[in-house]
Formats: C-alpha cells, structure tokens, sequence
C-alpha cells in the first residue's frame, strides 16, 4: 500500500493535505473558541487595534495542530519525513515562541532569535534562496527572506480574515508552482499550509470569532516564506525566473511592510510600534469598508499569484515584462495610500471608518524631497521602459533571449541596445517636464504631454540605434509596439492616484454610500460646472456624491458627461430632486441671467433640498482698501 500511495500524482498529495488540514482546523476551531472564553484568552479592543469587541484568541493553536496532523500522517506516506520535518521544527518553534507571546508576552529579541532558528532549519533541510547562487550569497539571503517575510505576515494581521486569506492565496499559488515542477515535499507543506489559513478564514472573516494570534501568524508567514524558497528548485525556467515567480505571491505582504516602514520613518515613528497605518486601514481611509479593504488585498494577493503561474506557460522575456509592470503598479498604489495622512485620525463605529477625514500629509511630501521624487520617477520609469522594451522584443519577434539581437534589429544586441534604449528614453522623459508635473489633478492637457513625449522618445530612440548600429537595425514594428506599450505604462503611472481617487468616490457613490452622504446634483455642464464636480471629487470631504447634472439645454439631455447622467431641461428641478434622492442642488452656471438661479431655488425650496451656488471669486487679502478689480468670478478652466 507504500508503494501505490508513493507514486500518487504531487498535485493529488497537495489535494490531500489542503483536504485533512482544512477539515481538521474546520473542526478544532470552534473548540479553540470555547476554550478561549473559557481561559479568558480574549484580545480586548485597544487604540491601536482594529475590533470593536472582545474576540477569541490563540486560533493558531487550531492552524497549527491541524498542520501538524496532515504533515505527521501524510508524510511518511509519501515519503518526505525528513526535509518536511526539519521545516515542521522550525514552525514549532514559531508556534512556541507565538504561543507565549499571545500569553504573556516575549521581547522583540526573543521572537528574532526563533526566527533565526527557523530559517537555519530550512536550509539545513537542503533549501536555500536563489538556486545555484554561491553559498555565502543565498545563506544571508535566505536569513533575511524567511525573517522578512514572517513578520511581514504576522503584521499583515490586521483587520478580519486579512492575514489567513493572503496566506492562503499565497499558499495555493505557491503549491501550484511547485506541484507542476514535481515538487513533492513542498507541494505537500504547501497543501497543509493554505488549508489550515483557509479553512481558518471561515472562522476570521469578518465578523471574526477569533483571532490566530502570533502563534498562528507567525507559523503562517513562515510556511510562505519557506515555500516561496523549496519552489525556486522545482522549475526549470530562465534566469531569474524561478526568483522572481514565487516572489510575486508574496507582494501584497512586501507591498504592506514596506509602505508601513517607510510611512512611519517619514513620520518619525517607531517602526515595531503597532498603529492603523497598514495598507488596509489606508483602503479604509480612502473610503472602502473594512470588508471592501480586505477584498480588495485579497484580488491584489491573487492577481499577483497568477502573475507568478504564468512564468510556467509564456516566454521569460513576456514573464520579466510583467514583473517590471507590476512593480511599477504596486510602487503607485504604495505611493498613493502613502500619501494619505492615518495618524491623526479617530477611528467610530466596528467597520472601521474614520471619524473625519484625511488629506496627503504635507510632512510626508515635505519630508520626501524633490531628490527622493525624482529618483522614484527615475526608477519607475526605467522599470516600465526596460518591460516595454523586453515585451515588445517577445511579441515582435521569437523573443527568445539567447537570439542574437533584438528582434526585427538583429544587430543590436539585446543588453547594450536596451541600456542604450533605456538612457535615451529617460532622458526625453525628463527633459520634457514629466518629472516636474503634480499629475494629481492631470487632465487631457496631461495625458497629451505624455503621448506626445512618448512618441518623441521613440523618434529619439530611432536616432540613436540609427546612429550606434546603423540605419538597418532600426526595426519601425519593434519601435510601434514599444510606444505603445510604454505610453499605456507612463499614462499609469501618471494617473494611477487620480484612478485610485475615483474608484473610491464610485464605490462611495454607488456600492457602500455613508449614512450622512449627501446626493448632489448639479446645475449647468459648463466650465464652472466641472470645476465643482473637480473639487466635490478632490475636495477632503467625502459625505457630498454627484450623481448627475441638469442643464436647461434640451440637446444635452440623456448625455454623459465625466461618468455621470445629464438631465435635459424639460423637466423640473423639484422633480429631479425627488426622483434621484437628491439631497444638494449646486448651481454652477457662471454669468447665467439671475432668474435662472432664483428659479432653481424656488424648485428646490418646494422639494426641500437645500440649494448652493458655486463660484470661485479673487479678493483683496489683508489690503484694508476696496478694489473694483478684485471680487469679481473668476472662470473654472475646462476639466
């Protein structure tokens, strides 16, 4: 019976474990519950926590004994005692160590000491980071990977279901990597360790019955982090490839750690203190519920795993593309909720909204520096031009990287022409202004900047291959596709806060509006009309959400202007307002005869709404004199 269950399938074994491990924390939790409130091992609401009420602790000695159980049966089983056991070592010294901590608390140099251990365990059990690289490289490396990521994890536990759904996904990708290169011992831990975190988010999902504690957070980060290292030997793949691809599971926890300890060093606060700084509280700052934040990191985790999966079906070259192209997306989504202001806001009600809103941190930008600015800039872009480059070399030609030279330009060699490619580029994109624009408030003047300055790259680029290699080895299919694809990026990149800004007032508007919201509608679809639908959309305030326009101009009826309904002129205002729900009429309709305005104030003072005007005006400031130049309405410029 050995030997038929020793030559089972490796995905079938991962099936297996993720099965036990799954059913048996389904089962041991609830009793893990009881004992909780039993023993009071409850966790409190607190300052710096994120629960409303008194919630179950130590759910991680649920994760760990059902991880336990699937590893201790199913391994001698398939045959995988020793390596698993080393690594099954390492995670209980994680769980004793959590486990004490949960209870009575143990100093940071304790818990780094265990961690120590744990990563020395996994690589005594033959497992290293980065395959083939020199020992004295991958020793450190691994050290500072499995500590790493452990905390990492064990801080991304900070909001219901957050840590045991990321792990999970990244567990299952993960295995999945692993499985396909016939990896069995990984596959197996990578199978218990996604159903022990899945199966225990049914349980942590908001509202959460309990907490796994560090004693659970621990051992799951450092599960991942060791799997992300068994697979790195599982596939055969192009250099780099077998890094970077379980990396890519792991990004949503590197995206959190790194956005805290950069914030909180900005700030000038300790980095080991906790806060509601997280990426999660951010999504919630920025308008999402608590349940919304952790969806959104959960389709984040999962996306990023499959980006790491497709290095098994397409060309490294395609694979390192989208590697580049989803560090820049990340960098924008960090730098985005980075510049949201979370330490001085009050937390209300158990979904976590802030009591009053944020704006970006002023210390934060100013503590930045234009130096920083540009070199995030420099980085960025040279990530999206050195993917454009290598994405175009794919799909243009072979795109295989032993050719001879970029395809369609056979005589430029791939490393030098892309070194030359990505200094012209860089330098086109800096000397025309894309590094000294606030591209916040960016409109079509913006987006024209940027495809023009793309489009000039791309000539320059021309020149320069046309001037080094020849006239022949400039390839006009490798250059369009290029463009192209580097324009997509840089519009991206450029506009990816203002992107993330209207996600949020959309899912505001139109999935979880506030109880205090207001609906406004607003009067005119002119200059000044989009002005103010500009700053109700920019403005600190979230509780004003424009659902649509009215104009007295029949042909604009049943238009849509900036994402939102125009409402012709033939019918009135009053019923508008009752139709739609509408709290807030705002008149902007500049130098408009008066009678419109008394009108529209009329209709809204019978259906009970209350009405404003919209103007933007220049005063005189601190002058203590008249002047018949100033006071006067000053035109909104066109959106």
């Amino acid at each position: 019976m050995l030997s038929t269950a020793s030559h089972m399938p490796v995905i079938a074994w991962a099936a297996a474990a993720a099965c036990l491990s799954g059913a048996a924390t389904l089962l041991l939790t609830p009793a893990m519950i009881k004992a909780a409130h039993a023993l009071d091992w409850l966790d409190y609401p607190q300052a710096d926590r994120w629960h409303a009420t008194p919630t179950a602790l130590m759910g991680g000695v649920a994760m760990y004994g059902a991880g336990a159980l699937a590893l201790l049966l199913l391994g001698p089983l398939a045959g995988v005692g020793t390596d698993v056991g080393l690594i099954g070592g390492g995670a209980t010294l994680l769980f004793a160590v959590g486990m004490v901590d949960d209870l009575w608390g143990v100093g940071p140099t304790t818990k780094l000491a265990a961690q120590v251990g744990a990563a020395v365990l996994l690589m005594a059990a033959g497992h290293v980071f980065g395959p083939g690289w020199p020992l004295w490289v991958s020793g450190p490396v691994t050290l500072v990977w499995v500590i790493g990521i452990t905390n990492a994890v064990n801080l991304l536990d900070n909001m219901d279901g957050l840590a045991a759904g990321i792990g999970g996904i990244a567990a299952v990708a993960l295995t999945a990597f692993a499985a396909a290169g016939g990896a069995l011992s990984a596959a197996l831990l990578g199978g218990t360790v996604g159903g022990a975190a899945l199966g225990f988010l049914w349980f942590n999902a908001k509202p959460a019955r309990i907490f796994m504690g560090d004693c659970g957070s621990l051992v799951l980060g450092y599960g991942v982090a060791a799997l992300a290292v068994m697979g790195q030997g599982a596939v055969a793949a192009g250099p780099g490839v077998a890094v970077l691809a379980p990396i890519c599971a792991l990004a949503v926890p590197i995206l959190d750690t790194t956005l805290v300890t950069v914030a909180r060093t900005q700030a000038g606060r300790p980095v080991t203190n906790g806060g509601q700084d997280h990426t999660s509280h951010r999504l919630v700052t920025l308008g999402l519920s608590e349940s919304a934040a952790v969806g959104t990191l959960h389709g984040m985790g999962a996306i990023a795993g499959g980006v790491g999966l497709t290095a098994l079906v397409v060309e490294p070259t395609l694979f390192y593309a989208a590697c580049a192209f989803g560090t820049v997306a990340l960098g924008v989504i960090g730098g985005s909720l980075g510049r949201l202001e979370v330490y001085r806001t009050a937390r209300v009600g158990g979904d976590g909204a802030p009591s009053v809103s944020t704006s970006p941190s002023s210390n934060a930008q100013t503590a930045q520096g234009r130096w920083q600015t540009v070199a995030a800039y420099l980085v960025g872009d040279g990530l999206l031009i050195g993917g454009a480059l290598a994405a175009a070399h794919a799909l243009v030609g072979s795109g295989g990287l032993g050719s001879g030279g970029l395809a369609g330009a056979e005589g430029v060699p791939i490393v030098e022409g892309a070194l030359l490619v990505g200094a012209i580029q860089l330098v086109v994109l800096y000397a025309m202004g894309l590094y000294r624009r606030l591209w916040r408030h960016a409109g079509t003047p913006g987006i024209a900047r940027i495809v023009g300055t793309t489009l000039l790259a791309q000539a320059a680029t021309a020149g320069g291959l046309a001037l080094v290699y020849g006239l022949d080895t400039v390839s006009a299919p490798l250059l369009m596709v290029d463009g192209l694809i580097l324009t997509l990026g840089v519009l991206g990149s450029r506009l990816g806060l203002r992107g993330l800004q209207r996600g949020a007032s959309f899912y505001r508007s139109r999935v979880a509006p506030a109880e205090s919201t207001s609906n406004v509608l607003l009067y005119g679809t002119g200059e000044r009309a989009m002005l103010a639908l500009r700053a109700l959309r920019d403005a600190e305030e979230t509780d004003r959400v424009p659902v649509g326009f009215v104009d007295p101009d029949p042909s604009k009826q049943d238009q849509i202007v900036q994402g939102l309904p125009v409402f012709g002129g033939g019918r009135a205002c009053a019923d508008l307002c009752r139709e739609h729900d509408i709290d807030e009429v705002i008149v902007a309709v500049g130098d408009a005869a008066p009678h419109f305005e008394r009108e529209v104030a009329r209709q809204c003072a019978e259906a009970g709404v209350a009405c404003r005007s919209f103007d933007v005006q220049m005063k005189p400031l601190g002058s203590g004199r008249e002047d018949s130049t100033h006071g006067e309405p000053m035109p909104g410029p066109p959106a």
